[in-house]
């Protein structure tokens, strides 16, 4: 009786002991392990924020190509007017979880050229929402936060739809 007694002390005493040690690693595993944005250039860019920059440019490049497209087809510009405002949403979304690094506010790519025929120039455009869309399904697959992901998914639905309505 006494054997199982001393038993019991010894479970108990190394369940105390351990108890801190646990706590602490339950506290760890549950803290957020580094902001969204990274504070300087030599840090290292979380993966989420990677992928909101690369987004952010892919927003910009076909910002310019619409601004392209509409200056080399004036009679073009109904139809890309109300695609151009989902991009400028897009952006506003992919900027709201924070600032970016590395010059992700800089002013859009160069213009790209445009085709002279003005089908040629809208098909072209087409293409370009349709890679981008395929570009944010993938970008969505490899985000690690759920917003993020949504955001992604829900641009590259918009973007797919761009494709298929200038075909």
């Amino acid at each position: 009786m006494k054997q199982r007694v001393d038993e019991g002390r010894r479970r108990l005493l190394a369940l105390v002991a351990g108890a801190p040690v646990l706590g602490v690693a339950l506290a760890a595993c549950g803290a957020e392990p580094r902001p969204k944005s990274a504070p300087g250039p030599r840090a290292p860019l979380d993966a989420d924020v990677k992928l909101r920059w690369q987004a952010v440019h892919g927003e910009q490049a076909l910002l310019a190509l619409h601004a392209a497209t509409v200056a080399a087809h004036p009679d073009l510009a109904g139809r890309l007017q109300p695609l151009t405002a989902h991009h400028d949403e897009h952006l506003a979304a992919l900027r709201a979880d924070g600032p970016l690094p590395y010059g992700a506010g800089a002013a859009a790519p160069a213009a790209p050229s445009i085709a002279a025929d003005a089908g040629a120039a809208l098909a072209a455009v087409a293409d370009a929402e349709r890679a981008a869309a395929d570009a944010c399904v993938l970008a969505a697959l490899g985000a690690a936060g759920p917003r993020l992901a949504a955001v992604l998914a829900s641009i590259a639905a918009s973007e797919a739809g761009h494709g298929a309505v200038l075909a």
